[in-house]
């Protein structure tokens, strides 16, 4: 037996998208002869599967995306607890492809023979969707989102790299290293304060490869007074060399009375944080069922004919986002297509759902925006 596995998209990808396993063989034996390519989960998150394809000029090609759907117990920091790098095993599935054939020999049995490789061959799967268009984008450019973002060292985001953000804003980044070997680093803050004086610290932690990692960005996590603090940028280092993109939050330092926080899974495996300072308007929607009775000769004026059999209310936000600028605007994206969204209420998270509806984005006649959003409990 002489196979080889290819995986076109990298060692992390989405779920969403077309996942793809290519195995070539040199020799096709017997009769019947099929290529084998076999999925196993390490933590049991889906079952074994084995998909058998005759090859064509000597090549399967297998489509593992359902194979490796799965739901995501989604998970982050809060309330704050002062850590920086937080890992996060359950965001992502690690998969063991092993590869084989079968046929029939010449003495009418069957032989099934496996190479035997999954501890070499391993895939690492995000809750994720590249949309129709960037994923035909990366066709054209003959890019993946392996290394668009993993190999490049990218925060897994869809947030701009400059952002404005609110004093007390939970901020939060996502990272998963290329390397194969746990990996020893620092987070590297620059920071410039409101009086013109600047400095950086190192954080260091420990990131393991197949998981993903939270790092708090906030300024209490870094062990930054943000109320010092003009704007500061943060990027993963190992020993001197940056091994991640740089990005840079600005303090917005206006007195805004109103002060809201969401959390959202994005379309790359991770979870984004808005801010939101305009107006809030707050509902509690009900709905009942009832039922109606024949009035009685001793009803007194207390006893009702139309009863309530069941009745319960949620509740319900419309939120204004406050003012922003065009490119925050556009970053909106990410909350208005999200599946899983969360409202930060002092010490407590709200999942809640966002309407469906038109959502205006852009306004070419104006530099700042704003958008209203309506949001309902999800419980």
């Amino acid at each position: 037996m002489a196979l080889e596995l290819t995986i076109p998209g990298g060692a992390t990808q989405l779920s969403g998208n077309r996942v793809q396993a290519s195995i070539a063989t040199t020799l096709k034996q017997g009769s019947f002869y099929r290529i084998l390519c076999k999925t196993t989960s390490v933590d049991n998150s889906f079952p074994e599967g084995i998909d058998p394809i005759e090859p064509t000029d000597l090549t399967s090609v297998f489509d593992l995306r359902n194979r490796v759907s799965m739901p995501v117990d989604y998970d982050f920091s809060w309330p704050l607890t002062g850590n920086v790098f937080i890992k996060r095993a359950q965001l992502a599935k690690k998969v063991m492809v092993d590869i084989g054939e079968s046929f029939i020999d010449g003495s009418g049995n069957k032989i099934i023979n496996w190479a035997g490789l999954t501890e070499n061959n391993t895939l690492l799967i995000l809750k994720g969707k590249l949309s129709k268009h960037e994923q035909a984008k990366y066709n054209e450019l003959g890019k993946t989102f392996y290394q668009e973002y993993i190999e490049a060292g990218r925060f897994l985001t869809m947030l701009p790299v400059n952002q404005r953000i609110s004093p007390a804003q939970p901020v939060k980044l996502w990272f998963i290293t290329k390397e194969v070997a746990p990996q020893i680093v620092n987070l590297k803050v620059d920071f410039m304060k409101l009086d013109g004086t600047s400095g950086s610290i190192l954080i260091p932690g420990t990131i393991d490869p197949d998981a993903i990692y939270e790092i708090c960005t906030d300024c209490g996590s870094l062990g930054l007074a943000a109320t010092e603090i003009n704007y500061y940028s943060v990027a993963i280092d190992k020993d001197g060399i940056a091994v991640s993109e740089t990005r840079t939050f600005t303090i917005d330092h206006f007195p805004y009375e109103i002060n809201n926080y969401m959390f959202c899974s994005n379309r790359v495996g991770a979870i984004d944080s808005f801010w939101f300072h305009g107006h809030v308007k707050t509902y509690f929607p009900t709905e009942s069922e009832s039922s109606q009775r024949n009035a009685q000769i001793t009803d007194t004026q207390k006893k009702a004919t139309i009863e309530v059999d069941w009745k319960d209310g949620v509740r319900k936000w419309e939120i204004n986002s406050g003012y922003r600028s065009v490119e925050e605007q556009q970053a909106l994206k990410s909350l208005l297509e999200s599946t899983d969204i969360w409202m930060i209420d002092g010490n407590d998270i709200i999942p809640v759902m966002l309407e469906d509806g038109d959502n205006q984005l852009g306004y070419t006649l104006e530099d700042t925006q704003y958008i209203e959003l309506t949001f309902k409990e999800a419980h």
